[in-house]
């Protein structure tokens, strides 16, 4: 086996930690949905977001801080990946001063705000949970570090019938199947495509393999938060 093909393999391996992540992440958000009528959502036009929120992990997605109130009872305070686990806060920081956000909560209603500012702080930074009838949302910042966060400010206006109808989440599993499917369909790609030969099929089986182990994340979801860490530390070696 020659030498460039030991970092393929290397490299291989370290890509589908990356899509175990989000296999990881569709399968369990799917999993926590089952109830819509039950489930709040969170919509921000501007930057396309129209999501559930979830009270169990910010690695399901949209995360209500439990510590925060509920809409229209004071502040509510909620986080969201910007990269892995859906990213559904990735454009975060496109939002500016005058810009609308809803929260659709069951038994309260649709609840209007309007962003006010943004702040950028250490990521040791703790907030206040008792700042009157305003949203903060909060990210990583700046993009694929978490050495400081990014918090949105919003201040609540009206408040409207609950539409549970118009309601969907996307949350949805497909989307798991699709980066399985995807990976294998780069492995196999490259299994034909590697210039060395003789070590073709050793790359195809690890397309197999790996595949076969997102397969069965998506069947049996694990917490990935360990994985994750290590990931990260290797960015941090390179300097991402």
């Amino acid at each position: 086996m020659k030498l460039s093909t030991v970092f393929i393999l290397v490299g291989m391996f370290i890509i589908s930690l990356y899509f175990l992540i989000e296999v990881d992440y569709y399968a369990s958000a799917q999993a926590i949905s089952q109830n819509p009528q039950d489930t709040p959502f969170i919509k921000i036009p501007k930057i396309g977001v129209n999501q559930s929120i979830n009270n169990e992990s910010i690695d399901y997605g949209i995360y209500h801080e439990p510590k925060s109130a509920k809409p229209g009872s004071g502040t509510v305070i909620l986080f969201g990946h910007r990269t892995l686990h859906g990213s559904p806060f990735l454009n975060l920081d496109k939002l500016q001063p005058g810009d609308n956000i809803t929260l659709s909560w069951p038994g309260i209603g649709d609840v209007q705000y309007t962003v006010i500012n943004s702040t950028i702080v250490d990521a040791s930074y703790r907030m206040a949970v008792n700042q009157g009838n305003v949203l903060f949302l909060i990210t990583c910042y700046p993009l694929g570090s978490t050495s400081q966060r990014l918090i949105i400010e919003a201040q609540q206006g009206n408040i409207y019938p609950f539409q549970q109808n118009q309601q969907q989440s996307d949350q949805q599993s497909p989307y798991a199947i699709l980066l399985i499917a995807s990976f294998f369909g780069g492995g196999l790609a490259l299994s034909f495509l590697y210039p060395a030969k003789n070590d073709r099929f050793i790359v195809f089986l690890a397309a197999i393999t790996l595949t076969l182990l997102l397969t069965i994340a998506y069947f049996f979801p694990f917490p990935t938060n360990g994985i994750e860490a290590q990931l990260s530390n290797i960015n941090n070696l390179f300097g991402v």
